[in-house]
This record gives structure tokens, sequence and C-alpha cells, in this order.
């Protein structure tokens, strides 16, 4: 007998019984599943055990918790891959303060699609250590990709036989909602911080659509005012509460951009000042050429010129954007004016055309009504 299905109880659940052949003895071993509600289930459960048990690819699965399979396993894999300080962070935080407090000592073998229902309920009702009710759509959508990611890892390292969560669908994210200004606006606000010592840094974030990762990594090297470019090639992030440098999000994030006479203008004003205060401060100089700095050349925290940048705004009485909607307000602004999608999406720094348009789709009706305008007064006027 290959395997067979039994209840054990009347209106009990039921259980998959099989065998398999041990590689290091030659006996045959018997393993059970047990805990199916239905027989129609614990038999297609036995099915693709036996099939995989006839191809030679059936293996058993360890008695691995999850917090094992994360902290043991996956993790230390995910690291191994050398990705950006943020992504690992993320899924650190994700572990230690989201996963093992609640399943962290759950075999993993014994997740369900039921297991990860009851715990996204968790995570969107339950209070945080702050005392916010429940977690952000975003980040229970981390939370439980990490879970799954992490199932999906165990069986293709064959520590477990199969993904108990693999038809589990990670939950939506809603995105924020988009604000931007007008150029009316725009202009506006870099009229009332044009004596601000990071008056330069608000024209390049609304002129240009950088991330604030990748202006707060601008080194002098990476300018060259004579050829009027600037190279996007290093950014710095918040990671775990400090201020690390770390490399583009894509390879698409590697990118030059150019500069008009006006930005290189400020980026001048910017380095004479910067000549200035090195001379008075002499050997208290941090001189590690950063842009965005202070008077001692100390490179200004991310979240630090994030702050910095609200209370600008609440001073010109503008509508209220964040720092991010500087990005925003550049590619509509751009794309308004008819600048074409492939140049806005290679300065901004997005992978794909495809992308850009995803995101700024909600400025293409206006242009594409003009664009038709003038293809049919060309053929038909």
């Amino acid at each position: 007998m290959r395997g067979s299905i039994r209840q054990r109880t009347e209106g009990g659940s039921f259980t998959a019984y099989w065998f398999s052949i041990d590689a290091g003895t030659g006996k045959r071993v018997q393993h059970t599943k047990a805990g199916f509600k239905t027989r129609g289930a614990a038999q297609r459960h036995l099915n693709a055990v036996l099939s995989k048990v006839d191809e030679g690819s059936w293996r058993p699965d360890k008695p691995l918790s999850v917090r094992e399979l994360l902290t043991d396993h996956w993790l230390p894999a995910q690291r191994a891959r050398e990705l950006r300080p943020t992504t690992i962070s993320g899924y650190e935080n994700a572990v230690d303060n989201w996963i093992l407090p609640r399943l962290g000592g759950t075999k993993v073998a014994a997740l369900t699609p039921a297991t990860v229902v009851d715990f996204m309920t968790a995570l969107r009702s339950d209070k945080s250590a702050n005392g916010r009710q429940g977690l952000s759509a975003r980040t229970v959508q981390l939370t439980v990709g990490v879970l799954k990611s992490a199932c999906a890892f165990a069986v293709q390292t064959e520590m477990i036989g199969r993904n108990p969560i693999a038809g589990v669908r990670r939950p939506r994210s809603e995105s924020k909602s988009m604000r931007v200004w007008t150029t009316a606006e725009a202009k506006a606000f870099l009229e009332a911080t044009a004596h601000d010592r990071l008056a330069f840094a608000w024209a390049l974030l609304l002129a240009r659509g950088l991330r604030r990762g990748e202006l707060c990594g601008l080194r002098w090297g990476a300018i060259d005012l004579e050829a009027g470019t600037l190279r996007i090639e290093a950014t710095r992030t918040i990671v775990n509460g400090g201020a690390v440098p770390s490399r583009p999000k894509t390879a698409a994030g590697l990118r030059s951009i150019s500069l008009d006479a006006h930005l290189i203008s400020l980026l001048r004003t910017l380095k004479a000042r910067q000549a200035a205060e090195k001379l008075v401060a002499g050997g208290s100089y941090a001189d590690e050429g950063y842009l965005v700095a202070d008077e001692l050349g100390r490179p200004y925290r991310p979240d630090t010129i994030s702050g910095w940048f609200d209370v600008k705004v609440k001073e010109t009485g503008l509508p209220r954007v964040r720092l991010h909607d500087c990005r925003h307000t550049a590619a509509s602004l751009m794309l308004a004016a008819g600048v074409p999608v492939k140049v806005v999406s290679e300065m901004l720094g997005h992978a794909s055309v495809a992308i850009t348009l995803s995101v700024y789709a909600h400025t293409m009706p206006g242009m594409a009504e003009e664009a038709g305008a003038a293809l049919s007064a060309s053929l038909l006027g």
C-alpha cells in the first residue's frame, strides 16, 4: 500500500499516510499529515506527495520553527545577497517586531492559510508599542511578504517538503495620495526660500525630481559645474535610527542629470560658502565633500531635511506637501509642459517608462487630447 486516508473518529479530521525509502538505510519509512477537514483535501495532499515520491523529489518536513527559519536561515541568506541596508533593515524590523512575537514558536510545517489570515487581522487591529491602533497597510503587506518569502526559501533549500502558505496572497497596500504644487506654487516656494541655506537643495528637488536620499548623498566629486552635469551615484538613508551611505535603488538610479544656468549658479554659491566656512573652522571642518552639510561640513540627516522642509512650507502658507511630493511635482510639471515621458523617466531614475506612466497617469489625459488635436489638425485640417 503506497498511501491511505483515515478518519480516526466519526466527524473528526482526516489523516494522510504514505511511505518513502530512507536513503541511508534503504528501509521503508511511514509518514503522516493530519488535520485535514475533508477527505478530499487529504487525498489531494496525498496525491501530490506520492507524485514527488515517485519523482524522487519529496523530502520530509523538518521540525523547523518560524523563528529558526527566519533568524538562522532566511535572514542570513538575504544579508548575503548584499541588498541595500534599508531593505535588510525593513526585513529585520518585520521579523523582530511583528512575526516572531506572534508566530516565532510555530512550526513552519504547521502554518496554514488560516494562520496567516488571523495574523494579518492581528497586525491590523492590535496596538503597536507606541499605542497606535494597528499597523499601516504597507507594513502588513511587507510583513506577510517576508513570511511567504521565507517559506518559499525553505522549500527551495529542501528544509520542508511543501510551502504551507503558498496560496496566501499578500494584502493590498493603498498608496498615499499624491499631492503636487502648481508651477506658480513651486515658484513661490523657491522665491520664499531663495536666501535659505538649503536653497540649492529645494531647487534640485523641485526642478530635477531627486529623491531625498539622492540629495543627501550628493558629494562634490559627482558635480561637474563646467560641463553642467550632476551624477547620482550614491544615497544617504536612515537605517536603524542612523544615517548611512548606500547606493541607488536600481541600476536606473545611477544616472547623470543636466544642470541649467540657474542651478549651476546656486551650486557655485554653495561651493564658495563652504570654502569660506572651511577656512573659519580650520581643523574642525569635516571635509567629506557633502553638499547637504552644516557649517562644519558634517552631513545633515535625511529626516532633518524633511523636518526643515515641513517648517518652510508652513511658513510660506502654501498647500502642504511632503518632501517626496517635490519629486512628484517636478515630474508632473515636466509632463504637463510636454517633456517626453522617456526623458522624464530617465531624469527620475525609473527602471522603465512603464513605471513613470503608472505613477503619473493622472497627468496624461489632457496631454493625450492635445496630441490628438494636433495630429488631427495636421492630417485633416
